[in-house]
């Protein structure tokens, strides 16, 4: 991941913190005091601190640019040496003002230098920082590509197990293959049977259906003369109605006669309904063998083929 970019708050943090020391603060050596960030971003924020209350406060432009102690000072009050070595100084900076002014002028010269060094330092920043994301970037696709790899190992060997059951396995299958052609002749048979019974059974059923196909036409030809001497007997009945009396009990025998009939003619429909149901059934019966003949040519075929396979294989 980059580094994060620096705030004004942490800027202006090190500028009061260098200032504190007695040292003037400058973009070179809040850089250094910060160790990360972009020139440009520093100046940017630099400039504003400069402008800061407490920029005044501190005078920070009448403090010495640098303050070097001895190396031979031991790291251990640091800042408190660095304010005595700032005071003694301070008493050579009468002398050393023309020297200063002189400074001035050179720095704002040099300033255009400064900015394209800013420039050229800021587009280097953003370098580091793509090639630090690639970086990154690459370290994770490297992480992804070893734990894939170790997946990949792992799963070979699984495989090579399985492989190992799997010659194992077939060795198993081929002695189950020589029961299983037994059995495929057994099949054969009972397949021949099947066809043979099922024939029948169509044979049997197709003529049971034009039996019963005829029972109904004849019912419905009996209904049709029934219904027919009913009409002619209504019609018979409007027509005689002084002699109804007389034709009562000839009458009643006429309709015992149709009731005998009707109740004939429902029971021969339940009897038709019946061997419908019946035929439906023996049809399911033979759809069953059906697909138990298509089953057993299936598995016939499948053992063929392993048969042919351990043939070619040996």
């Amino acid at each position: 991941m980059s580094t994060p970019r620096l705030t004004e708050e942490e800027i202006h943090a090190a500028c009061a913190d260098i200032a504190g020391q007695g040292e003037r603060p400058t973009v070179l050596n809040v850089y250094e005091r910060l160790g990360r960030g972009s020139l440009t971003t520093i100046t940017k924020y630099f400039n504003t601190w400069k402008e800061s209350d407490e920029a005044q406060a501190f005078k920070a432009d009448e403090l010495p640019v640098t303050v070097r102690l001895p190396e031979e000072l031991s790291k251990e009050g640091e800042d408190l040496l660095k304010r005595m070595w700032n005071i003694a100084k301070s008493l050579t900076d009468a002398e050393l003002e023309i020297q200063r002014e002189a400074l001035k002028q050179a720095e704002i010269t040099n300033q255009a230098k400064v900015e394209e060094a800013f420039k050229f330092s800021e587009a280097q920043a953003m370098k580091i920082e793509r090639l630090e994301d690639l970086i990154s970037e690459l370290k994770t696709r490297l992480t992804e590509e070893q734990s894939d790899h170790a997946g990949t190992v792992v799963q070979l060997n699984e495989a090579e197990k399985a492989n190992v059951g799997l010659h194992k396995d077939n060795d198993r299958l081929s002695y189950e293959v020589a029961g299983l052609k037994s059995q495929v002749a057994g099949l054969e048979e009972t397949n021949k049977e099947a066809i043979q019974e099922r024939q029948a059974l169509q044979k049997a059923h197709e003529m049971v259906i034009k039996q019963k196909d005829q029972e109904i036409r004849a019912l419905d030809v009996q209904v049709h003369t029934v219904q027919s001497t009913l009409d002619a007997a209504v019609s018979l009945q409007n027509e005689l109605k002084t002699e109804l009396k007389d034709k009562g009990a000839e009458l009643s025998k006429c309709l015992s006669e149709l009731e005998k009939m009707t109740l004939r003619h429902d029971a021969l429909t339940i009897d038709l309904s019946t061997t419908k149901t019946e035929m439906k059934i023996a049809v399911k019966v033979a759809s069953d063998a059906e697909r138990k003949v298509s089953n057993l040519e299936g598995q016939l075929e499948v053992y063929k083929k392993l048969d042919k396979g351990k043939v070619k294989s040996e």
